[in-house]
């Protein structure tokens, strides 16, 4: 081999090097931006204000996709289900992060149709109501009034009124 190739191959070796190294370092400082640690069992991704990196989206429908066909194939895998309301919940968390939260309350409620029992879908659905404002209130501020149950007796033993329109 003559000094001209090898010249040539540690060139490579060294540029290919050091492409690898610049791009890890541009990963890295991608992930833990400087002084934001993200909170115990919250992903840097999933912080309140954060923007939602499309890939890490896109990552996730994927995954959520390939559940669903999954669960859709064996609806009695309840691993299956288990995985899929935890991948809803990531989605949600990085959608809430990101201010989505009509979207993440969405996913919130599809983890928990596969997961009732899903703690953080329960929390989180709960925040992103509070965050969207909730059936608390109509558009005035009025509190909501409460749902008429037809044949249900009241206080009094009087049945409540039925939805039925009256004659006049």
């Amino acid at each position: 081999m003559d000094t001209c190739s090898r010249k040539r191959r540690a060139a490579a070796a060294f540029l290919t090097l050091f492409v690898a190294l610049a791009a890890l370092q541009a990963g890295c400082r991608r992930e833990a931006p400087k002084g934001a640690a993200p909170a115990a069992g919250e992903t840097a991704d999933a912080r309140p204000g954060a923007a939602s990196p499309p890939a890490n989206i896109a990552q996730l429908n994927g995954e959520i996709e390939r559940l669903e066909k999954q669960a859709e194939r064996n609806p009695a895998d309840e691993e299956t289900r288990d995985e899929l309301a935890r991948a809803y919940v990531k989605r949600a968390k990085v959608e809430q992060g990101g201010g989505q939260y009509q979207e993440a309350l969405a996913d919130y409620q599809r983890a928990l149709r596969h997961d009732p029992d899903n703690d953080d879908a329960q929390a989180g659905a709960a925040a992103a109501t509070d965050a969207i404002g909730g059936d608390k209130e109509d558009e005035n501020g009025a509190p909501a009034p409460l749902p008429i149950t037809p044949n249900v007796a009241d206080e009094d033993g009087k049945p409540t009124p039925t939805a039925t329109p009256k004659k006049q």
